[in-house]
């Protein structure tokens, strides 16, 4: 589509709106006659809704993103929040003057995935001037879709209250011409609440037929190889025919014959290698290995994949093993390795399983139910290896500030433990069944357990946070609040102790916060008062064992064979310039003089732990820059397998001592 096509100036609504602070209303643009419910945040963007004057879904709406061109990308989601739900993404065409669209859907708080499920047609309007970029799309498929528990829902016509959400970056995408680019995750978003009465058209279908464009922004016919869905064509590029038995060996291999280079180069700490052994992965997260040595994954919006290993480490055959796009995280066997069990963010699935022939017969049993599929939505799943009748599913938060979690009757921000010998007929309910193992705890996503059975978890903490210092609200969250590693003690035994969240936030950087003097490790308040202060926190919050540069956001943690160290893996910032994280880390232990065990500390809260793997160039590092460390596994040679969702490329690399 070529600008002279177009009709690129700019609704009149938006030289007035978007002066504003924050504006919602009804607004109508003269160019094509059509009224929208609208909205116009301080970053300049207005976002508005169009839909026919219906009383019930399915039905067509528009959608109008209109932008200033400092803004690389804008996203809108139809159903306010990020993870299933459809997105409709758009970015300008500098080489095409005009801007295109990009049908989203996410699994997970990672990069959107392509979604099929809604049709879009361009209007008149969309291009792109020397000010702003405007995006003018009906979409069919919209005003309903399934959710993660497949339940359809549908946007409400006469809904004055319909909570939306948006995101944006600076940075363009890609390969802008390709509306299947890949992306980096936002700088700013928001949520708000629009009235879709005031969006209700007279003659809809006419206005908008009288509208379409005829041709379409060009798009690259090429995709990047992490969009892609199928999974048994995409692996099996990936790996090599299966050798001949031999000799088990316990090293790396240099590389692994037919799997492509990393698309990051990555380096180690001394006496530690690192190799490649899969590629072309659908955003990997969680592995474990089952009785016969053979490494399950999940790969989020797929399903969970199977892989047998050779003697070198290299895969030697993969299959897809389930086919379930709402699994995206959580995966754990039983201590027989006979049971497989899975988690979507809602939900708890469990199969039969046979290591011999990596397969689960039937179709799943749902055991667990009843979790928020809002904000954080990867539910990691463990089984203590010394009560396997324990199940232990974590719950993040379901936002940045999720205040309702701290009260331990929510079931949110926790970890709970159900009893698998004891599954009641309809299965549990999270909130309201099992016990608790530990809250205020804002994301808990990596569990590990030590030789003596005792849990450990590394948690992910605040982002975008402000300290009230006089009468100001200063922004400290370039170094602050410190991602942890927490004690939550024996599994078999209820743990009620409250960890902090969202109240109490540990201090990474003490020199940004010039009120009063803190030490790395200490807690404090956002904004202290009369009745809850930064001394509060110490008499009512259990204080981390570990604190970790903030925003390193660690996503899984295993001990190695003897207890001498604790490995992390931090998936890496997105809230943080320059950024940070984007490693593997190894955490010293020991025991005490007092025979305690724990993290071999040097001062205070803070433990000397030393980079294993990390990315060159880590300041640099983004969803689309760098290896990024996701879950971990250890196999029976003391190797770490170890994946990464990065947006340009999912990937699985075995490290291992040399």
């Amino acid at each position: 589509m070529r600008a002279s096509r177009l009709s690129l100036g700019l609704a009149t609504l938006s030289a007035t709106a978007i002066a504003q602070t924050q504006w919602t209303g009804r607004y109508c643009d003269p160019a094509s006659s059509l009224c929208f419910t609208g909205w116009t945040g301080a970053n300049g963007v207005t976002i508005g809704v169009a839909l026919p004057n219906v009383t019930e879904a399915p039905f067509d709406t528009v959608l109008q993103i209109i932008s200033p061109i400092a803004n690389g990308w804008v996203g809108f989601s139809w159903g306010g929040t990020m993870p299933y739900v459809p997105l409709t993404i758009g970015w300008p065409v500098n080489a095409s003057s005009t801007a295109i669209y990009s049908s989203r859907i996410a699994y997970g708080l990672s990069l959107p995935q392509p979604y099929e499920a809604a049709e879009y047609t361009y209007l008149k309007g969309t291009g792109l001037n020397t000010t702003h970029w405007t995006l003018n799309v009906r979409c069919r498929g919209c005003s309903q879709w399934h959710d993660v528990d497949g339940k359809l829902v549908s946007l409400d016509p006469y809904n004055g209250s319909t909570k939306f959400a948006h995101a944006l970056a600076s940075r363009l995408p890609a390969q802008p011409a390709n509306n299947r680019s890949t992306f980096n995750v936002h700088t700013k978003f928001g949520h708000w609440f629009l009235d879709l009465q005031q969006g209700l058209n007279e003659n809809f279908d006419q206005i908008v037929e009288s509208n379409l464009v005829e041709d379409t922004p060009p798009v690259s016919s090429s995709v990047p190889v992490s969009t892609q869905t199928s999974s048994a064509s995409t692996l099996n590029t990936s790996i090599r025919p299966t050798p001949t038995a031999g000799p088990i060996q316990s090293g790396v291999p240099s590389s692994c014959s037919g799997v492509n280079p990393l698309h990051f180069p990555l380096s180690t700490a001394a006496g530690w290698k690192v190799a490649k052994v899969a590629g072309n992965l659908v955003q990997p997260r969680s592995i474990i290995f089952d009785s016969a040595g053979n490494l399950l994954l999940v790969q989020n919006g797929l399903g969970i994949t199977a892989h047998t290993i050779g003697s070198d480490g290299c895969f030697t055959s993969s299959k897809t093993i389930i086919s379930q796009r709402n699994l995206n995280h959580g995966i754990v066997l039983s201590g027989d390795g006979k049971t497989l069990y899975a988690s979507s963010a809602t939900s708890v699935f469990v199969w039969s399983y046979d290591a011999a022939t990596m397969s689960v017969s039937g179709s799943p049993n749902t055991i667990l139910t009843g979790m928020d599929a809002r904000g954080h939505v990867t539910r990691t799943l463990t089984i203590p290896p010394k009560h396997p009748n324990l199940l232990l599913v974590s719950h993040g938060s379901n936002d940045n500030f999720d205040y309702e979690s701290g009260d331990i009757k929510v079931g949110r921000s926790c970890i709970k433990v159900f009893d698998l010998s004891k599954v009641p007929a309809e299965g549990y309910r999270y909130a309201t069944d099992g016990y608790n193992m530990g809250y205020g705890l804002r994301n808990t996503v990596g569990m590990a357990f030590d030789s003596s059975g005792m849990l450990w978890g590394v948690e992910n903490s605040s982002d975008e946070i402000h300290r009230t210092i006089g009468d100001l609200s200063t922004d400290i969250h370039t170094d602050n609040p410190a991602d942890e590693l927490n004690y939550l003690g024996d599994p078999s035994v209820q743990n009620t102790q409250w960890y902090g969240y969202p109240t109490c936030h540990t201090v990474w950087e003490p020199s940004s916060i010039t009120d009063k003097p803190f030490s790395r490790g200490d807690q404090f308040v956002l904004a202290p008062n009369a009745t809850f202060t930064d001394s509060t926190c110490a008499t009512t919050s259990q204080k981390s064992r570990v604190a970790f540069q903030a925003h390193s956001a660690p996503l899984d943690a295993v001990f190695d064979e003897d207890d001498r160290s604790l490995y992390v893996t931090f998936h890496g910032s997105w809230n943080r310039s320059p950024s940070t994280g984007y490693k593997v880390v190894g955490i010293p232990f020991e025991r005490n003089e007092k025979g305690v065990f724990g993290p071999a500390e040097t001062r205070g809260n803070e433990s000397v732990y030393a980079d294993v793997m990390w990315n060159v160039g880590e300041e640099l590092c983004s969803t689309t820059q760098c290896f990024r460390p996701v879950g971990m596994a250890r196999d029976r040679l003391g190797r770490f397998y170890v994946s990464s969702d990065s947006g340009v490329e999912g990937e699985v690399v075995v490290l291992g001592k040399v």
